[in-house]
């Protein structure tokens, strides 16, 4: 089963490593203690994050080729990471930073840490020609985290590619999808002695 809100969360931790989305508390980067480390995360374990994402991103692509090809990709990129991270090893160096508490939220109202706008628990239909759209939406996501222009060039493409083989089933696929509309609530037993 494709788990796309956990690639998606994914994704969208990465986005809130940026610097600039972090929410200014008591003064200065860095929260109540004051000025922290300007990186709470290195430019390699962003890197190593994103490979981890593409890598999952991979598994869920419909298209055979192009799964093996993001598999290929992913482990080129956390190849690279892995080896940035232990050029930059140094000392008292740690790979999980220290968090603070509070912990500093990003400012972005559109991502909670409780969660938020949610799954309802009732199923949805699969359609899969939808999920691949939000898959190649991910990897365009994916590529803006990435410093490598190489890494981001093959990102762009490789969303392209997963976007052309399905635009022309996606009308049809959605037009197919099967939902019925969802019935009424069941009335209460009293219910008829209101009228």
């Amino acid at each position: 089963m494709v788990n796309l809100k956990l690639i998606r969360s994914k994704a969208e931790f990465i986005a809130t490593l940026n610097a600039k989305a972090w929410e200014v508390v008591g003064g200065g980067p860095g929260g109540p203690g004051g000025p922290a480390k300007a990186h709470v995360f290195s430019d390699a374990h962003v890197e190593l994050l994103v490979a981890d994402v593409v890598r999952s991103v991979s598994a869920t692509i419909s298209d055979k080729r192009i799964a093996k090809q993001t598999l290929a990709l992913s482990q080129k990129m956390a190849e690279l990471a892995t080896r940035s991270l232990m050029a930059d090893w140094e000392p008292g160096d740690e790979l999980c930073p220290p968090w603070r508490w509070p912990f500093p939220w990003p400012k972005d109202d559109l991502w909670h840490p409780l969660g938020g706008g949610g799954d309802d628990g009732e199923p949805k239909p699969i359609i899969n020609s939808v999920i691949q759209i939000e898959l190649a939406s991910v990897l365009t996501q994916l590529s803006a985290q990435t410093m490598q222009a190489e890494f981001n060039k093959a990102l762009v493409e490789t969303a392209s590619s997963i976007s052309r083989g399905v635009a022309s089933q996606l009308s049809d696929d959605i037009e197919r999808c099967g939902t019925v509309p969802r019935q009424p609530f069941p009335k209460p037993h009293h219910a008829g002695n209101f009228n």
